[in-house]
């Protein structure tokens, strides 16, 4: 049996990774800071809201 790829999924880890590697050369987007960079706010609320519709169309599959 062969898995379909997942679009949606795909994006999601790519801007997961995206954020992250931005976030380790970038010394306003480490974790201990309070206050990421412009570019590192766009990248992460890229993922989350990629993220939030992943998991929103996982739950929906469930019901």
């Amino acid at each position: 049996m062969t898995h379909r790829r997942d679009n949606l999924y795909d994006c999601y880890m790519r801007a997961y990774r995206e954020h992250v590697e931005h976030a380790a050369g970038c010394s306003a987007c480490r974790a201990d800071q309070h206050r990421p960079c412009e570019t590192g706010a766009g990248l992460f609320d890229a993922f989350a809201a990629l993220q939030d519709e992943y998991l929103a169309r996982l739950a929906a599959q469930q019901r």
